[in-house]
């Protein structure tokens, strides 16, 4: 089965236009490395490189892994995993400094933002400022603070981009389906989310679509209510939407499965902006950039940096293409199937 690649060379910096263009280039690989394997530069001793993870090593964090064993990097990673709790981001910066590694990694917006610091807003105290780093998995880096603008940091740090514009998301679902109405569930104590809602409803009121937002509650502990998925789904469901959509969102990413599982029972198509909810969810569709081939294109700019290049001279960048995913069974029980023009590039979940 072929993957439907967009290919965006300047993704970050001009607007999608017609899915045919977005066709043109379709390539075995949504990231090809280097042909040639690290060797000149790799010291004696191993270089070692901490990596904060959020949720665990998942695709992104075993992508960067693989990538430096294929370009036979000699390094070490010693990985920290947060699981989901910031407040345990503190401890292992404080251990970090003390180490003293060649390089930090982190995964996750929450991760990078408390590790690196707003690059406005800088403190030596709590965040990383001495050991060069590189972040991946950031939704929105430029409206998080973490950076100025994509083509330099201005500081030690570089990463890259993974969501795909919501521009383009729209454009894309625009090939499976026509809708007006769209509804999105999110965590309003999540800055990523709240910016991707903004960005979601800027970008749909160009299109003449409304969105209708329904936020999570919050408990005593700041935290979402995931009991109350099902009744909003159904909330939004009642006020007519054409399709629900699941943008970045760290909390309804580890409860896709009862977010989606919600939207087909009250009939209702998925869009995601991310690959997980689709591939073990029952998201109908999304457009996304593969977490893997985001942690290889990050392995790609860490090395980088351990030969010597200046963190701030490197760009951050997201994958040249980035896929279609199809549920197939999700389809079939909705009764949606995708249109002829899509079925020969889409990738399908089975």
């Amino acid at each position: 089965m072929s993957v439907l690649r967009f290919a965006l060379p300047a993704i970050v910096r001009r607007p999608f236009g017609l899915l045919a263009a977005a066709l043109l280039l379709l390539g075995a690989g949504a990231f090809a490395p280097p042909a040639e394997a690290a060797g000149a530069g790799t010291p004696e001793k191993p270089w070692r490189i901490s990596l904060i993870v959020y949720r665990g090593c998942e695709e992104a964090c075993q992508g960067f892994q693989d990538f430096l064993k294929s370009r036979n990097v000699n390094a070490t990673v010693k990985i920290y995993d947060a699981k989901t709790d910031p407040a345990s981001i503190p401890g292992f910066v404080k251990e970090i400094k003390s180490e003293r590694p060649d390089l930090v990694v982190t995964w996750g917006s929450t991760t990078a933002v408390s590790v690196f610091g707003k690059y406005n807003a800088v403190d030596p105290e709590k965040n990383i400022t001495d050991i060069p780093g590189v972040f991946m998995i950031v939704s929105t880096p430029i409206d998080s603070g973490l950076i100025p603008n994509t083509e330099s940091s201005g500081r030690n740090i570089t990463g890259t981009l993974y969501l795909v514009p919501e521009s383009v998301q729209l454009e894309a679902a625009s090939t499976y389906m026509s809708f007006k109405k769209v509804g999105v569930v999110y965590s309003p104590n999540e800055q990523n989310s709240v910016i991707n809602v903004q960005r979601l409803e800027e970008e749909s009121a160009k299109r003449g679509v409304t969105v209708i937002k329904a936020p999570l509650p919050l408990g005593a502990d700041g935290a979402p209510d995931a009991a109350a998925i099902p009744a909003l789904v159904k909330q939004v469901a009642g006020e007519g939407v054409d399709m629900l959509y699941q943008g970045a969102d760290t909390f309804l990413n580890l409860h896709r499965k009862e977010l989606t599982a919600a939207a087909v029972e009250n009939h209702l198509p998925v869009f995601a902006a991310g690959e997980a909810p689709v591939r073990t969810g029952q998201a109908l569709m999304g457009v996304v950039n593969q977490y893997y081939v985001v942690g290889q294109l990050t392995a790609l700019k860490a090395e980088q940096v351990l030969e010597g290049a200046s963190p701030a001279s490197i760009p951050i960048e997201a994958p040249k293409h980035f896929s279609f995913l199809i549920n197939l069974a999700t389809a079939k029980e909705l009764g949606d199937y995708p249109p002829m023009k899509l079925i020969r590039f889409a990738e399908f979940i089975r």
